[in-house]
């Protein structure tokens, strides 16, 4: 009987664990959509929404009209999948004029990134990117772009 109720316990715990999370494509266009608008009001010309949550793991919707800061982010690695439009990544490197930002501990943002490696990427692409190495995306005058960050920590 302790077995059953154990079990019962540990199954309940762990439901939100075995949750099944769906994002069609007509959800994140829809997304899109409002991002697009909202980055347009941004002095950083990006916008994004969280689609999921859980701790140590998070999903983004990111949408950019235009360069925006760059990215130090301590205590997260990113995945990201490029999903429309073209970008270019600079990644490692100096960070120029890194202050926090004000939304997350060990989160910073800089005016740019000197040095670092440079790679033009495409819808469909993906990159890693380490915790603690600095991003900074950057887009030709007039492009619009979105990708899918995966956080872990």
């Amino acid at each position: 009987m302790p077995r059953r109720i154990f079990l019962s316990i540990a199954l309940i715990a762990l439901q939100p664990l075995l949750a099944q999370t769906i994002h069609t494509a007509r959800d994140l266009q829809q997304s899109e959509v409002k991002l697009i608008a909202a980055a347009r009001t941004t002095p950083t010309g990006v916008a994004h929404e969280t689609l999921d949550d859980f701790g140590s793991y998070r999903t983004l919707l990111i949408v950019r009209v235009h360069t925006g800061p760059a990215e130090r982010h301590q205590l997260w690695a990113d995945q990201m999948i490029v999903n429309k439009g073209t970008l270019t990544l600079i990644t490692g490197g100096a960070m120029q004029g890194e202050h926090p930002s004000g939304n997350d501990p060990g989160e910073t943002l800089g005016t740019s990134i000197q040095g670092g490696k440079q790679v033009v990427l495409h819808a469909g692409d993906i990159v890693h990117i380490p915790a603690n190495v600095p991003p900074w995306v950057k887009l030709a005058p007039g492009a619009t772009t979105n990708y899918l960050i995966l956080k872990e920590r």
